[in-house]
């Protein structure tokens, strides 16, 4: 992979090469093309990714951690499970 200061030599070692009467044509395409990173700058990610590897080590989630959750959740109101849709209905007859 090319650096940044490799990849300026390279432009620079071109421009050497160029007639003198193309330089004002350069200097130009330059300019636009700083007047179009400025209007429309490059996206920046919205968050660095973050590694998680280990966060839950150690820790033991039984079933009944999770019944006791989806008792907090959604109650144990039959009205509750008889308004949820199909897939909330199949979750909580797991318990």
């Amino acid at each position: 992979m090319i650096t940044r200061v490799e990849l300026k030599e390279q432009v620079v070692a071109v421009l050497d090469t160029l007639p003198e009467e193309t330089l004002a044509e350069v200097a130009s395409f330059l300019e636009y093309l700083q007047y179009k990173l400025d209007q429309h700058p490059p996206q920046q990610p919205p968050y660095k990714p973050v590694a998680l590897g280990g966060l839950w080590e150690g820790v033991t989630i039984t079933d009944e951690d999770i019944a006791k959750v989806r008792r907090e959740m959604w109650g144990d109101s039959e009205s509750v499970k008889a308004g949820a849709p199909s897939h909330f209905t199949a979750l909580s007859s797991c318990e």
